[in-house]
């Protein structure tokens, strides 16, 4: 369950939420945000509905947001929507809305959208079916199960833990789409490695994602710099990132 909390401490102390930071991306399967990007844009069109779910401050809804028609993006932190509206405003997409909504309960109409993304946000089959229309898409970024394993064996402790000998999540992910009435059309894992270009960067990337909801700089200090230590090159310090992409359909 996304934890609405630790998103707007992040969207105050830091005024965004962003996996950003100084640092060199090496994707050997591909961008996943490009590809998740590319199928959303596909299917857009001048009367195209799309809704966003876990917008966050809107930043990658805005670079599909010009592809449709309507566009609307709910999130559970106050703070994000927040600072979503003043990015909407920085780049003059008067027509996207951010409104404060819980995505298991949206309280939008049947049928609301053609197209539904989420990107590592919330997973809710059955609401996500009503609100698309008949053939309506769902798009679908999650988590796998190995993402950043290094870094929470090192910490003992963080999201997903221990998942890794396990069920793959994607393929969780496939069941439960299928049993609420989804024809599932893509899936696709990306395996990226993230260089950070110093310490300082890879702190600030963990103060505002939530891999560790309680990290802290001071007292995460000894697993920290032993993480540095083991992961650290002249390229900076690695992680290992492990996502998927679903793409499904809503059956009649």
């Amino acid at each position: 369950m996304m934890n609405p909390e630790f998103y707007s401490r992040v969207a105050d102390e830091f005024g965004e939420y962003t996996s950003g930071g100084l640092r060199t991306d090496v994707f050997p399967d591909g961008d996943p945000e490009a590809a998740f990007d590319e199928l959303a844009r596909g299917l857009g069109g001048p009367d195209g509905r799309l809704v966003d779910v876990g917008c966050a401050v809107g930043r990658s809804l805005l670079r599909i947001a010009p592809a449709f028609g309507s566009v609307l993006g709910i999130d559970m932190s106050a703070s994000m929507l927040e600072s979503a509206e003043r990015m909407r405003e920085e780049v003059g997409l008067g027509g996207v809305r951010f409104e404060r909504r819980d995505a298991s309960r949206t309280g939008l109409p049947d049928g609301e959208a053609d197209v539904l993304t989420s990107r590592r946000g919330p997973l809710f089959p059955g609401e996500f079916r009503r609100v698309l229309k008949p053939g309506g898409h769902l798009i679908y970024m999650g988590i796998g199960e190995t993402d950043v394993r290094e870094l929470k064996e090192t910490f003992g402790r963080g999201q997903l833990y221990g998942r890794w000998d396990g069920r793959p999540v994607m393929d969780e992910v496939v069941e439960e789409l299928t049993g609420a009435g989804f024809t599932v059309v893509l899936e696709k894992a990306f395996r990226t490695e993230e260089f950070y270009h110093s310490p300082v960067e890879l702190d600030r990337f963990l103060r505002q994602v939530p891999i560790f909801e309680d990290y802290d700089t001071a007292a995460d200090r000894v697993p920290f710099e032993r993480y540095v230590a083991s992961a650290g090159s002249d390229r900076g310090v690695r992680l290992d990132r492990h996502w998927f992409v679903v793409q499904a359909r809503r059956t009649a």
